[in-house]
């Protein structure tokens, strides 16, 4: 049996990239053939054909970003040789000579927001690390003069003249720790779930914020969410993010 002819077309159209509002720019050849055999049907083979190649484009644009273009063209072109049935019909499709392009002002665009993410990484770390700190002082050590005074020998080479001199300063501390300020809502809210899982890893802590965020918004509206959110540190717009665009 002879094989069945192939019908092509040239098709050029933007794709997502992993940041919404940033496209690629994608041009490529869609080659598809029809298996009467099957004994399905399809009224506009040539649109099933194009969908279907481009659903599968878009899967994987989706998830990568704009500065990752070159590679993404090696990538498209590798998966999208593979012909697959389009499902439910008699159409069999692929792509070929799949170029990828980006437009200069959207790549800039693009390297503006992984440093914003960078730096809002960076930021989020340093906070964590200080009220680690902050936590590690109020709750272990400053909790009463004696715990106090062997953690200032430890740390000053055991200068006990020197530390009986300091006693009265060291009580003042203790008692300035164990006060209970008046602190905002949100970071009650946070010290407060923190405290119910203290073996809660530190590269956990985001996710647990941005759960807090999520429920805050949905029950207490964009205002309450927006001011936790500026209040702990989660980057802007972030209180929103549940891996969707």
């Amino acid at each position: 049996m002879p094989p069945a002819s192939s019908h092509q077309q040239e098709f050029e159209t933007p794709l997502p990239s992993a940041v919404y509002g940033l496209d690629f720019q994608v041009k490529l050849t869609i080659v598809w053939r029809l298996d009467l055999a099957t004994g399905l049907r399809h009224n506009s083979p040539r649109s099933a054909a194009i969908h279907h190649v481009l659903q599968r484009a878009k899967e994987i644009s989706g998830k990568a970003m704009l500065v990752h273009h070159a590679a993404l063209q090696h990538q498209l072109g590798d998966e999208l040789a593979t012909e697959r049935q389009v499902p439910g019909t008699h159409v069999w499709a692929r792509a070929e000579q799949v170029k990828v392009s980006v437009q200069e002002e959207d790549l800039e665009m693009a390297r503006k927001h992984i440093e914003l993410l960078r730096n809002s990484t960076f930021k989020l770390a340093e906070r964590d690390v200080e009220r680690a700190e902050i936590r590690y002082l109020r709750d272990e050590v400053l909790t009463d003069v004696g715990t106090a005074t062997i953690w200032w020998l430890q740390r000053n080479g055991y200068q006990v003249e020197e530390a009986v001199k300091l006693s009265n300063h060291l009580s003042e501390l203790v008692k300035i720790a164990q006060r209970q300020p008046a602190t905002h809502w949100a970071e009650s809210l946070v010290s407060s779930v923190e405290r119910a899982m203290p073996e809660l890893e530190d590269s956990h802590r985001k996710d647990l914020r941005q759960h807090l965020a999520k429920a805050l918004s949905v029950y207490g509206g964009s205002r309450v969410a927006a001011e936790f959110a500026d209040q702990i540190g989660l980057p802007a717009g972030e209180q929103h993010t549940n891996g969707h665009v």
